[in-house]
């Protein structure tokens, strides 16, 4: 995985997308462990929550990002706002850049924008699921280690980030979280 630091992290983590997302995990520098605290995912609502399906997930997408800029500015990975927004790979996803950024002393200083784009799917048990595409652009998030210097890594730029979407317990989160690398929309 390489040093990237923009998306605090996220970035060079979902570069390895589908590894990420079906559970890898970095080996520890200097024999450090990598725990992280254990955030389980409830299992879907089998009914959808109120409102317009669509405009939740777009809320959850954009709650998610907020929660996850905040969290940055401290590199605080057990920020609780997150798991209101985000559940299962997504939410490890993000726990874990902002991990590996706590360990390594860089937070975010500013705010990336994002443009999502909903689209309501079904999945195979008839639950309403939502795909959600988007062209982030961090030109205006950049990190830096504690002390004030500026993390190197990863040029900023727009950056194609796919989601999906889902029901639980009554509140839309995102469940799947894959961030492309800078240029690739």
């Amino acid at each position: 995985m390489g040093a990237a630091r923009r998306f605090p992290r996220v970035v060079a983590l979902a570069c390895c997308a589908a590894a990420c997302l079906a559970g890898c995990s970095s080996g520890a520098a200097s024999g450090q462990s990598t725990a992280l605290p254990d955030r389980t995912m409830s299992a879907p609502a089998s009914t959808p929550a109120a409102g317009d399906p669509r405009a939740l997930a777009r809320q959850a997408y954009l709650g998610m990002w907020q929660a996850f800029t905040t969290a940055s500015r401290t590199a605080d990975y057990q920020y609780p706002s997150l798991d209101r927004y985000a559940a299962g790979a997504a939410l490890e996803l993000l726990t874990r850049g902002l991990y590996q950024n706590s360990r390594e002393g860089i937070v975010t200083r500013g705010q990336a924008t994002y443009d999502p784009v909903v689209t309501m799917t079904k999945t195979p048990m008839g639950t309403a699921e939502a795909d959600i595409t988007d062209c982030a652009d961090d030109s205006h998030a950049l990190a830096y280690y504690k002390s004030g210097k500026p993390a190197a890594g990863e040029p900023p730029g727009r950056q194609r980030v796919y989601a999906q979407a889902q029901p639980f317990d009554g509140t839309w989160k995102v469940t799947t979280l894959v961030v492309d690398k800078v240029g690739s929309c």
